[in-house]
C-alpha cells in the first residue's frame, strides 16, 4: 500500500476527478492537501470517499509569494504529520514548489498546462521557480507533449514524463440524438455554437465573441450559448448588450457534468480561443460528444484537432479568420465529422485508461526510488 499525498492550489473538477481515480484503489491510501480556500466556488461535489483532508492551520484565502517561508514550514509539518510514501503536487510554481523547497523526494509533479505554457515566462523570479521544480522533480505527468517539450527546454529529462490527456468519461460524455437533446432544452433549428471556457484574458473570450458577432451578421440563425463565468463578466455581458447580440447569445451558467454533456451532444460545433493550453478536458468531451471543434491554432489543440477531420482551427488571435471558419462550419454537413471526433476521443482520450497509467507512474517512481 502506498500513501499518497495529493496537492492541489484549491478545489475544482480536475481535482475530484484525480481524487476519485486514487480513492477506487483499495490498495493506496490517499491524502489530501489544499493550498488555498478561495470563494468562488470551482466544484460543489463532495470530496471523494476514502480521501482525508489534510488539516493544516496555514490556509488562506489567497497565498502570495510573501508567504512562502511560512508555507515551506507548514509543508514540513504536513509532511512529518503524514509520511507519505508519494507526493503528487501540481500546478508548478505555486504547489509543487512547497514540496520542492522541502527536497521531499520522491516528488511526481503534475502540470495543469497553463503553469508551464504561460506561467513559467511570466518574468525571471518565475523561470527561476519553474527550473527548481523541474529539478527536484522525479517525475513529470504532462497533459499533451507541448509541456513536455517546454519542460525539455527547461533541462527536464523527457524520459522521466508520464504523458496522457486528463481524458473524458465516455460513458456520460457521449452522442445522443440531436434532435432529441435540442428538443429537451428547448432549442430546435439554430445553428448551436458551444462556449464552455472561462471567461479570461488567457482564454480568449474577447476573440470568440469578436468572432461570432461577424459570423452571425451574414448567418442571423446562429447562437452561442456561453456556459461557465469568470473575472470577464461585466466585459462580457457589456459587449453583448452593446453590439445588440442578446437574441444570439445565450448565459447558462454552471451546469452538473450530467447538464453539461447534453448541451454538448445539442451543439453543432463548440468553440476555444484559448491562447494557452494542454489538452483541454472541455474540448476532449465536446468531441466525446459528437460536437465538432472550432478552436485557435496553438500546438496543444492541433494534438487533438485536423483541419476538415477533425475539426477546424483559426489563427491564434484572429477573430475575423475565427468568424471564416464558424461561417464554413454552418456551411457543412457535419455528420461524417461528428463521428470522426467521437472515434479520436475513444482511441486516446479514454480516462479509464489515463487512470491506470496515473497508478503505474507511481509504481514506476517508488521502483525508481
Amino acid at each position: 500500500m502506498l500513501r499518497i499525498l495529493y496537492c492541489s492550489e484549491n478545489y475544482c473538477p480536475h481535482d475530484h476527478r484525480f481524487l476519485s481515480a486514487l480513492a477506487e484503489s483499495a490498495q493506496h491510501e490517499i491524502h489530501w492537501f489544499r493550498l488555498e480556500g478561495g470563494d468562488r466556488i470551482q466544484e460543489e461535489r463532495a470530496l471523494p470517499d476514502k480521501v482525508i483532508c489534510v488539516q493544516w492551520p496555514g490556509m488562506r484565502k489567497e497565498q502570495s509569494w510573501l508567504d512562502y517561508p511560512r508555507l515551506k514550514n507548514d509543508f514540513a509539518s504536513v509532511l512529518d504529520q503524514i509520511k507519505p510514501d508519494v507526493v503528487h503536487a501540481g500546478p508548478v510554481q505555486r504547489v509543487a514548489l512547497l514540496a520542492a523547497l522541502n527536497d521531499f523526494h520522491p516528488l511526481v509533479t503534475m502540470s495543469w498546462g497553463y503553469d508551464m505554457l504561460q506561467d513559467a515566462e511570466q518574468n525571471l523570479f518565475w523561470r527561476l521557480a519553474t527550473r527548481y521544480v523541474l529539478r527536484n522533480s522525479d517525475w513529470l505527468i504532462a497533459d499533451c507533449h507541448t509541456v513536455k517539450d517546454k519542460a525539455a527546454a527547461f533541462g527536464y529529462d523527457s524520459e522521466n514524463v508520464t504523458i496522457f490527456p486528463w481524458g473524458v468519461d465516455l460513458r456520460l460524455f457521449s452522442p445522443q440524438s440531436q434532435a432529441d437533446v435540442r428538443k429537451a432544452i428547448g432549442l430546435t433549428d439554430q445553428f448551436l455554437v458551444i462556449h464552455t471556457r472561462s471567461w479570461e484574458e488567457r482564454y480568449g473570450v474577447d476573440i470568440a465573441l469578436r468572432g461570432f458577432l461577424e459570423a452571425v451578421r451574414t448567418h442571423p440563425k446562429m447562437h452561442m450559448l456561453m456556459l461557465g463565468g469568470g473575472s470577464q463578466s461585466q466585459e462580457v455581458h457589456r459587449f453583448v448588450e452593446e453590439n445588440g447580440l442578446q437574441d444570439h447569445v445565450y448565459f447558462i451558467g454552471y451546469l452538473s457534468n450530467e447538464k453539461l454533456a447534453q448541451y454538448y451532444q445539442a451543439g453543432d460545433v463548440y468553440l476555444s480561443a484559448s491562447h494557452v493550453d494542454g489538452s483541454s478536458v472541455a474540448l476532449l468531451e465536446a468531441m466525446a460528444c459528437g460536437c465538432v471543434p472550432i478552436v485557435s491554432d496553438i500546438p496543444s489543440n492541433l494534438e487533438w484537432v485536423q483541419d476538415e477531420k477533425t475539426g477546424w482551427s483559426f489563427r491564434d488571435g484572429s477573430a475575423d479568420h475565427l468568424a471564416n471558419v464558424l461561417r464554413k462550419a454552418y456551411q457543412t454537413d457535419l455528420k461524417d465529422m461528428r463521428a470522426a471526433v467521437r472515434q479520436k476521443t475513444e482511441k486516446d482520450a479514454d480516462w479509464e485508461i489515463g487512470k491506470q497509467r496515473l497508478l503505474r507512474t507511481y509504481l514506476q517512481v517508488m521502483a525508481n526510488k
